[in-house]
C-alpha cells in the first residue's frame, strides 16, 4: 500500500477535533474563517524510503509543524496547550500502516504576525513521527 499523505493529514486533524476548544478551529494550511484562536498545521510529504527488501511498500518518516494563534500571546500559548494534550505520544490510526507516536522535536517562542489586522501572535511547535507498511 502507497503513503498516502492526505490519510495521515486526516488523522492528525482527527485527532486535534477531538479537542473541544479546537474543533471547529483545525486548519491545514490555509485558516478559511477567522476565529479568535485556532491552530493550523502542516504535514510534509515525507522523507519516504524502502525498509523492506522486496515490494513495493514504502516507509515514510513526517515532519508536522503546528501554529497554535491567536489575539494575544496567552490566546496562542492557551491554544498550543491544548495542541500538545492531543498530540504529545499520539499514534495515528491509517489504514494499511504501522505508524509511531508523535514526538515533539521543536518549538518557536511567541512571535507576533504585524502584516494581519489586529495583529496575531501564534507559536510554532514542531513533531515527527513514522509511517510504514502494517
Amino acid at each position: 500500500m502507497s503513503v498516502s499523505i492526505r490519510d495521515h493529514a486526516a488523522a492528525i486533524q482527527a485527532r486535534l477535533e477531538q479537542d473541544s476548544v479546537l474543533a471547529g478551529s483545525t486548519f491545514q494550511g490555509i485558516v478559511t474563517e477567522r476565529p479568535q484562536r485556532y491552530c493550523t498545521f502542516f504535514l510534509t510529504s515525507g522523507a519516504r524510503f524502502a525498509d523492506r527488501l522486496a515490494g513495493p511498500d514504502v516507509a515514510a518518516d513526517f515532519t508536522l509543524t503546528v501554529h497554535s494563534v491567536g489575539q494575544d500571546p496567552t490566546q496562542a500559548q492557551a491554544v498550543a496547550e491544548r495542541v500538545f494534550a492531543q498530540l504529545l505520544n499520539f499514534t495515528p490510526t491509517v489504514a494499511g500502516r504501522s505508524c509511531s507516536w508523535l514526538r515533539h522535536t521543536g518549538s518557536m517562542a511567541t512571535q507576533i504576525d504585524e502584516t494581519t489586522s489586529p495583529p496575531l501572535y501564534y507559536n510554532a511547535d514542531e513533531f515527527t513521527f513514522f509511517s510504514r507498511p502494517a
